[in-house]
């Protein structure tokens, strides 16, 4: 199995486990990276307090780094506790000796109740040395003042949050910084992101979660960001998803303790029974059919297949259900062509234009067999769609239109890997291969390796699409109930025909 991006943190541990490198871990973590840790400093707190702590020697901490980068590739990093003006020092010859790996500093200097946490000497060092080593940098509003040497509560406006932002970036020489507006008042939370190569800024508002639960959202943001970049995406969109989870973090949040708890960095965790392993490369798949309860088994052992395959299919059931599929595979091209282009990559463009095709094929299937019981193409063309194919493909087309494009496919999927496994099935009956069983030539058309190849494309698409994606509980569940619906109405589909035996 091909290893995850290797991330690195660089900052304090917090026992209480919702900020520091504890956090930082957890994020990494539920973005699909492997996290390393170099520990800066070592608190005693809680959710109340923190009540006291002692900073790692500067050595020491250099020697850590050093014996992470030397021995793993690592992707991206971000710093968060720095301590004090040594710990800075140290943190930035070590870094300077290990090339060119995207940094994202948190400059954590401010404490939740006010309190300074860096000196003079320290803040000094952090701008003198560690901010002009970072591609982003991610200060709240008392961080951007104190950075700048402002006047408390001076930021008060997302105007000010950008002229912060241009000038942290313009005098310390970030690549990109990040203002985070949590601390202004409003029903939305807006946060900046400023590029100082191109001057161009982005706001990126989200609806303000009213929780209690905010302890370590500094620190997932920027470790967030960190794995963004280690997954290789770009800036920008490295920092709307971070600030994506770091919300739907705060939304599923949790009471800890006494006091001020922290986020659910588990929310967006992928559960066991989708993570690939040996064993079950195809676990996604897996998952959707279990969460169906009974009914894949039903819709890929289904009557109407069965009797296809004994031979014992009345004429009637077989022609209504290929004048009603050739209607079908319209709309299921249709669905297809919206799925590619709902996608970002031209492969995966190029791949699902090649199925829209291969719908083509299959219709030509459909008249080649009606013609051979005498029914005309204008006679499929002019046949009125069922209710049941309405109810269908007009559900698979409203999930194209309000999901993204895995939820169509899944959406979709249900019907390229039924037919696949159901075909595979009938075609083991020795029934289904005697001359004289006219459906013989549907059942090996599914079964034959052209549409079995399909179905593995199919698969490896969904797949690819599932890990590049956080499939946090809610959209899992979304996603189980659309593949569910969709089984269904192929059953409904199925039984539709046996009405007209």
């Amino acid at each position: 199995m091909k290893a995850p991006p290797a991330v690195l943190t660089i900052a304090g541990s917090d026992s209480g486990g919702g900020a520091g490198i504890q956090a930082d871990l957890k994020t990494f973590m539920a973005h699909g990276t492997y996290g390393l840790s170099a520990i800066t400093a070592i608190t005693a707190q809680n959710t109340q307090a923190v009540q006291s702590f002692c900073r790692v020697e500067p050595k020491m901490v250099a020697q850590q780094i050093h014996a992470v980068m030397e021995d793993i590739d690592v992707k991206a990093a971000k710093t968060g506790m720095l301590a004090d003006a040594q710990v800075i020092d140290a943190v930035c010859d070590a870094w300077q000796a290990h090339g060119n790996v995207p940094l994202v500093v948190d400059p954590v200097m401010v404490a939740t109740s006010g309190k300074r946490l860096l000196d003079k000497e320290a803040l000094d060092t952090l701008r003198t040395r560690l901010l002009p080593l970072a591609l982003v940098v991610t200060p709240n509003l008392r961080e951007a003042e104190t950075i700048l040497d402002l006047a408390p509560n001076s930021i008060d406006s997302v105007e000010a949050m950008v002229r912060a932002a241009q000038e942290i970036s313009t005098r310390f020489g970030a690549a990109y910084t990040v203002v985070k507006g949590g601390h202004l008042p409003g029903e939305s939370v807006i946060d900046v992101v400023y590029e100082r190569c191109t001057g161009h800024v982005d706001e990126i508002e989200n609806k303000r979660v009213q929780t209690s639960n905010t302890h370590g959202t500094g620190c997932t943001l920027s470790a967030a960001i960190a794995a963004n970049l280690g997954q290789k995406l770009q800036v920008v969109d490295a920092v709307r998803r971070g600030v994506r989870y770091v919300n739907e973090c705060m939304q599923t949040g949790y009471k800890v303790g006494k006091g001020q708890g922290p986020v659910n960095h588990s929310y967006a965790m992928r559960t066991m029974e989708i993570v690939p392993t040996l064993h079950n490369p195809h676990p996604f798949t897996e998952y959707l059919k279990a969460q169906t309860n009974g009914l894949w088994e039903q819709y890929t052992g289904h009557s109407f297949v069965r009797q296809a395959a004994a031979g014992t299919l009345s004429k009637q059931a077989f022609i209504h259900y290929l004048k009603q599929d050739y209607a079908y595979l319209k709309h299921y091209a249709r669905a297809t062509a919206l799925a590619a282009f709902k996608s970002d990559s031209l492969g995966r463009v190029a791949e699902l234009v090649d199925a829209m095709q291969a719908c083509v094929r299959e219709s030509e299937l459909h008249v080649k067999m009606c013609n051979h019981w005498g029914v005309s193409q204008r006679e499929m063309e002019d046949e009125q769609e069922s209710w049941n194919n309405v109810a269908y493909t007009r559900y698979i087309v409203d999930r194209g239109m309000s999901g993204d494009v895995l939820e169509l496919l899944v959406a979709m999927y249900p019907c390229l890997l039924g037919y696949g496994e159901a075909a595979l099935a009938a075609s083991a009956d020795s029934r289904s291969q005697q001359a004289d069983n006219p459906f013989g030539p549907w059942i090996a058309a599914y079964a034959g390796d052209e549409f079995q190849a399909a179905v593995a494309r199919g698969r490896r698409v969904i797949e690819d699409l599932v890990r590049e994606d956080v499939l946090g509980g809610q959209r899992l569940r979304r996603l189980a109930k659309t593949f569910r619906d969709t089984v269904d109405l192929e059953i409904r589909f199925w039984d539709n025909a046996l009405e007209h035996n």
